[in-house]
């Protein structure tokens, strides 16, 4: 019996079918971290917007970190959660000092954990709500799956988006000599496939820092891992003090938090005009507790170095992310790379920009595969009516989320969670009621932007005072939703609905 035969043309089928499902499956997932990635480029604004009567702190010298982290330590020890302290320093885009207290972890599988917010004075105020902002942030960072399973996964998929800009660079042998030809007028596939190629030309180099770096951070953890198994023998803890610099002693017995003067003095001394960023304590309160001070280095990519000190304020090591080896170097780069922390808002505007670019290739590539199948005679239209659901209906999602957040004041991430996968699931539920995929991307396109229009005004309505950057949010959101509503309706005219118009 040859083994032909022995692989019957059901099982074929099976498999190419499984094939192609995985491969939608991969194509919604790297949608998912991309639409998310590009809205996190601006988490910190989105947290201004979502919180405008935060107290705000423009600058925070030694003297009111110091008083902040007594301040905190005094109210996380009495309420069991004095492990770790994190001070973090306003910046120009996030003007807010933060702190925040973590529990033990041992033993815990949810360690107790306190927030605050400083003013000026050093007065500790409770964090302020921002459930859609957090929402956001762990959509991007972790698909909100468990950790550290949700990281690991947002990295596979940085891995794989890696791997397929490769691809499509070589399968596509005539894509820099066609680098500025774009079809106009002729049928939606070849346009799609025109803005497709040109834009993952034009931004191949961001399209490549951004998944690599999103690669490296969602799996730092496995990379620890493996650089302990592979250099220290399985030791973990090694691996992590070879990046992250020395660790906290086993000594757990009491001591008092350590002078940040000494310490600024000294770093003083090494780095001359060197501004405060962070203090992170770990073990705090103990004689083997650690004090990691971040400073500022707005002239390298970096935009920091760390600098640790042990509890009686004796300095241990400084991090080498601006003058360390090479390795040092590139690993302080990498968030800052890929989220554009190191150019100010415009630096960040532009990030988002791109972003949407890498939205729309990723959005016009299963596209171009459906409409080459239709061209075949093969149509899958459930397939091309779910991708076209999936693609239009984040806007409504995003920005129902949003609203569910604005409306129901002291709530968590969760709602704007569950309404966002609600909306989701319900536009594409709702897209295999209509007649093609083109009545559904119109119509999700109306509805998105009606919701965008609401979360405007709704948001002026609750804060009609605030600062610029809100405003100008709220102006954004205004504007987007005002063309994508009509551009929506426009399209869903009988007259406008061209048979060659797929998505």
């Amino acid at each position: 019996m040859s083994s032909r035969s022995l692989i019957s043309n059901t099982f074929t089928r099976a498999m190419l079918n499984a094939h192609q499902w995985l491969g939608i499956l991969f194509c919604t997932l790297v949608w998912l971290v991309c639409v998310s990635g590009t809205l996190g480029v601006l988490l910190d604004e989105f947290a201004q917007w979502e919180a405008p009567s935060a107290p705000r702190v423009e600058q925070a010298d030694g003297t009111l970190f110091a008083h902040v982290a007594t301040a905190a330590f005094a109210e996380a020890r009495a309420q069991g959660a004095d492990h770790d302290l994190f001070v973090l320093g306003p910046t120009p885009e996030l003007p807010w000092l933060r702190i925040f207290a973590l529990g033990e972890h041992e033993g815990a599988a949810e360690p107790p954990h306190l927030e605050w917010l400083a003013d000026t004075g050093g007065t500790l105020h409770p964090m302020p709500h921002t459930p859609w902002t957090t929402f956001v942030r762990d959509h991007h960072e972790r698909l909100h799956l468990p950790s550290p399973y949700g990281a690991w996964a947002v990295g596979v998929v940085g891995t794989l988006l890696l791997a397929s800009l490769f691809s499509g660079l070589l399968a596509h042998r005539r894509i820099f000599r066609d680098a500025f030809r774009l079809r106009r007028g002729g049928s939606q596939r070849v346009a799609d496939a025109d803005l497709h190629n040109r834009i993952g030309v034009w931004a191949l180099p961001f399209h490549l820092i951004v998944s690599l770096t999103g690669s490296l951070l969602g799996l730092s953890g496995l990379i620890v891992m493996l650089l302990a198994l592979a250099a220290y023998q399985g030791d973990q803890d090694k691996a992590i003090a070879a990046l992250l610099g020395p660790q906290p002693g086993s000594d757990l017995s009491a001591a008092p938090l350590p002078e940040i003067a000494p310490m600024l003095r000294e770093i003083e001394r090494l780095t001359p005009g060197a501004t405060v960023m962070n203090l992170i304590y770990q073990h705090v309160g103990t004689a083997g507790q650690t004090v990691s001070i971040s400073t500022a280095e707005p002239h390298h990519l970096a935009r920091n170095e760390n600098w640790t000190f042990d509890g009686e304020g004796r300095f241990l090591a400084k991090a080498g992310f601006t003058d360390g080896s090479i390795g040092m170097r590139i690993y302080g780069m990498i968030q800052p790379l890929h989220f554009g922390t190191y150019g100010g808002i415009a630096l960040k505007l532009v990030y988002v920009a791109l972003g949407i670019g890498m939205c729309i290739v990723v959005a016009t590539g299963p596209a171009m595969w459906l409409a080459r199948r239709r061209g075949q005679g093969r149509p899958l239209p459930r397939t091309e009516k779910l991708w076209a659901a999936l693609v239009w209906g984040q806007t409504a999602a995003y920005a129902a989320a949003a609203l569910a957040a604005i409306v129901a004041a002291e709530t968590g991430p969760a709602l704007p969670l569950g309404v966002y996968w609600a909306v989701t699931l319900g536009s594409a539920l709702a897209s295999l009621q209509l007649r093609d995929e083109r009545q559904a991307g119109h119509l999700l396109q109306s509805l998105g932007g009606i919701l965008l229009i609401a979360l405007a005004l709704c948001h002026l309505l609750y804060w009609p005072s605030q600062a610029m950057a809100g405003r100008a949010i709220d102006g954004a959101l205004l504007g987007a939703g005002l063309v994508l509503l009509l551009h929506g309706l426009r399209r869903l005219r009988p007259g406008q609905m061209n048979n060659d118009s797929r998505l």
